[in-house]
């Protein structure tokens, strides 16, 4: 069968046939290439310029892979090919920098929602207006699947659990690739994982994904992977300002009555549209691109916070309005001006970019055939579960001549 040769820095050499290479050809995936994988993370880490297009084939190379070792039906196994190759689809400008957003500005409202609708047809995600063929293109090559069962599995639902588990659990294909290559591009060393091994102690046993006894060691370092580049990367203060920052703008705009199709852009589109605007986001704007970026005035920790403040921090962030109120009271505070001050916080936004990382486990199949959950079986898989969230809880940044203030008056107009 003809097919295209691409050649990837992490998986190799990939030849692309059939149906998953008139899928890579439709403008949706293509345009994934002007999608940075690691949103604003080049300004702290320079060689993270790699987009969701290489991640989406990389994906589609392990669940092939996947596929073949745990013997899954020809049917099956492109459904879970196809799925991995699209799970992407639906991602907007700077990949997760936007999320804490869309409820509130985009009907369609998270990129998982809008990639299940790409392939359904529903939505066309290109700014040209081509696009659209998804659907045909899978129904065409007359699989025992529709874009449907595709458009499902992107959510990580299936009928036969463990093609869900496939691409949303504990161990997934997702996963298995971007750690690897979001460590690669970052020159991060905690995000180096055994992939070889993670293959081959994976199992399929009473319809669900299941890992061998023997090959606990190979999760654990998957999961200790995680849990750092969470920390180190994913996190990093300085990443999230510069979003922060970004997220900033966007809102601006949109209370203004522009960019309301924002979520269809590529990376440079969002930037060239929001300076064209002027005023502050054109500021924003150029203060990310020069790294021109606030500083934090403040990084607490979980420990830092009563239960109560957690709630009254996670019911703010989760309404958009509420967060835009204590911004504005913060500067208020400090007399800055309206969107000079960022409120942030990382368990609400990780709730939101990586609802997985609280997911149900993986089960582990013993030598005696019976089946535990990795966490009953490993003390430190336990651990990393309860470690998943960052070193700070509550971040709050501004420019520096207003961080003293508020180093000063952060707890009383946030809780009083």
């Amino acid at each position: 069968m003809n097919g295209k040769i691409i050649h990837d820095g992490i998986h190799g050499s990939m030849k692309l046939t059939g149906l998953i290479l008139d899928l890579v050809k439709t403008p949706e995936f293509q345009r994934l290439r002007n999608i940075r994988q690691l949103g604003l993370a080049y300004l702290v880490y320079p060689g993270a310029n790699h987009s969701r297009f290489e991640h989406s084939l990389g994906a589609w190379s392990i669940a092939r892979r996947l596929a073949a070792e745990v013997g899954l039906s020809e049917d099956e196994s492109m459904l879970l090919q196809v799925g991995a190759l699209l799970h992407d689809i639906g991602h907007g400008p700077f990949s997760h920098t936007f999320e804490s957003i869309y409820k509130h500005y985009v009907k369609e409202h998270d990129h998982m929602r809008l990639g299940q609708d790409i392939v359904l047809g529903k939505v066309n995600i290109t700014e040209s207006g081509n696009g659209g063929q998804i659907p045909e293109i899978i129904e065409d090559y007359g699989y025992d699947f529709e874009p449907a069962d595709v458009a499902n599995l992107i959510l990580g639902k299936h009928e036969k659990r463990y093609l869900g588990q496939m691409l949303h659990g504990d161990v997934d294909v997702d996963q298995l690739d971007y750690l690897v290559r979001d460590a690669h591009y970052t020159g991060v060393a905690h995000g180096i994982i055994d992939l070889e091994r993670l293959m081959k102690v994976l199992r399929i046993h009473d319809g669900e994904l299941v890992v061998d006894e023997k090959g606990i060691e190979a999760v654990e370092g998957m999961m200790v992977a995680r849990s750092l580049m969470y920390s180190r990367v994913y996190f990093h203060h300085t990443v999230k300002i510069a979003e922060g920052m970004l997220t900033r703008a966007l809102e601006f705009a949109l209370e203004e009555g522009h960019l309301w199709d924002f979520w269809k852009m590529t990376d440079c589109r969002v930037l060239v549209e929001l300076e064209d605007l002027e005023g502050f986001p054109a500021e924003m704007v150029r203060r990310v691109k020069y790294r021109e970026l606030y500083k934090a005035a403040v990084l607490a920790n979980a420990d830092e916070l009563s239960t109560e403040e957690k709630r009254e921090l996670l019911t703010a962030y989760r309404n958009v309005r509420r967060r835009q109120e204590i911004e504005r009271a913060l500067a208020d505070a400090v007399g800055a001006r309206e969107g000079e001050v960022i409120l942030e916080f990382s368990i609400a936004d990780l709730m939101l970019s990586e609802p997985r990382l609280k997911a149900t486990e993986i089960n582990v199949l013993l030598d005696d055939g019976s089946i535990q959950p990795l966490t009953r079986v490993t003390p430190l898989a336990n651990a990393l579960k309860r470690r998943q969230t960052p070193r700070w809880a509550v971040l709050i940044a501004s420019p520096g001549e207003y961080v003293p203030k508020l180093r000063e008056t952060w707890r009383k107009v946030l809780f009083s």
